[in-house]
């Protein structure tokens, strides 16, 4: 039973992956993570296609976008500030008193939201208990510090489960 609050509606490997027409129509209000989706963990390089995919949903698609993280960092805010975008950081992701604040501000519609993160216990999870559309992004890295290691071979065992469903 709780694995289905960790099951995404959509598994991608990169943001080339995420055409528009994968996105439900409804969905105009994009919280896209952090750290292992737009930001390499190890190296802190910004993934150029989630950029360039956030600038097209903002430009042509009328979207809004919210950067969100459960860590701070200063590279956090400058893409945030490159992109003209809001930045949450220590969201405290998957409880996180942040997504109901978002969702009074669009009127409680949970379809109009959408969650892409490489979490399933933080940025998925989340997202499915708050009833929002949810992309899972494959991380940009593998490497992990301490308990995330664990976490992330248990989730990749799940993403594998979940591909197969999909």
């Amino acid at each position: 039973m709780f694995k289905r609050y960790l099951k995404p509606d959509c598994i991608i490997s990169s943001f080339e992956e995420l055409s528009f027409d994968r996105v439900p129509s409804r969905c105009f209000v994009a919280l896209v993570d952090l750290d292992n989706t737009l930001i390499h963990k190890a190296t802190h390089q910004i993934n150029m296609q989630g950029v360039e995919w956030i600038n097209t949903f903002i430009s042509q698609h009328q979207g809004s976008v919210i950067l969100i993280s459960n860590n701070k960092h200063p590279d956090f805010e400058t893409l945030a500030t490159s992109l003209n975008v809001p930045l949450i950081q220590y969201a405290l992701k998957p409880i996180s008193h942040h997504y109901r604040l978002i969702l009074k501000q669009y009127r409680g519609d949970k379809s109009k939201i959408m969650v892409i993160g490489d979490q399933l216990l933080t940025d998925i999870l989340g997202g499915k208990l708050h009833g929002f559309y949810t992309i899972y992004h494959k991380p940009l890295t593998s490497k992990d510090v301490g308990y995330n290691g664990l976490i992330r071979r248990l989730e990749k065992k799940w993403i594998n489960d979940y591909e197969s469903t999909l």
